[in-house]
């Protein structure tokens, strides 16, 4: 999965200078989940970095590359929960490949909604694992509302997500893949973020609200009207 997010703050030419900007990002994502974006300055961050304030100005000079940067940071941190669903989705596609000359095609439909439903609760319940992680999700999602910058950045690698599961789509044959992807983003989305809520897993509505969403989408795809 390409992510074609790259940094924007000063680069470290050091190694020493490279674990400094790695603190600073470090800090910058704890003070979000503590306090939200809002709460990002150059001393709060230099303080909770245990930096000088001189080191976060240097490389940081705009407060809005900063957090720029922590967006990029943290998804490089946390793609291999996205990568990990990708190769499963693959690997399905891989084994119905196999049996589907054997098996009859509402046999098939069950087996690819059952497996898929499978994977993706059991990604929704392992990035709930992470609340910190979901509570950063959601404070850079909403803060791209008011900055542009991080805006962009929030739009490609939404758009990276949707590509993939768009590509899934349409090696199963859909007409309408790249809907079929933004139907699948968005439950995994609301899902986490309602359980993130709630503190607590409903493993009965996860369960029924994901096959049901599936089931519909490969119905369309198996029986096209």
């Amino acid at each position: 999965m390409l992510v074609p997010l790259t940094y924007v703050g000063r680069q470290a030419s050091r190694s020493d200078g490279q674990s400094r900007r790695v603190e600073i990002l470090e800090a910058t994502l704890r003070l979000i989940v503590k306090e939200g974006v809002r709460g990002v300055r150059h001393r709060a961050v230099a303080a909770e970095a245990g930096v000088p304030l001189a080191s976060t100005t240097y490389y940081f000079k705009d407060i809005k590359d900063l957090i720029s940067d922590a967006l990029t940071f943290f998804a490089e941190k946390t793609l291999w929960m996205n990568k990990a669903l990708e190769d499963q989705s693959y690997q399905l596609l891989n084994s119905m490949a196999e049996v589907s000359p054997s098996l009859p095609k509402v046999e098939l439909q069950a087996l690819i909604v059952a497996r898929l439903s499978e994977f993706i609760c059991a990604h929704i319940k392992e990035q709930l694992t992470h609340p910190d992680d979901r509570i950063l999700e959601n404070a850079f999602h909403e803060e791209a509302l008011r900055n542009q910058q991080l805006a962009s950045s929030i739009i490609l690698l939404d758009e990276t997500f949707l590509q993939s599961i768009k590509t899934f789509f349409s090696a199963l044959g859909s007409k309408t893949s790249y809907e079929d992807a933004h139907q699948i983003l968005a439950i995994i989305r609301l899902l986490e973020y309602q359980f993130s809520l709630r503190k607590r897993v409903d493993d009965s509505v996860l369960k029924s609200v994901v096959e049901t969403t599936v089931n519909h989408i490969i119905s369309a795809i198996k029986n096209p009207s």
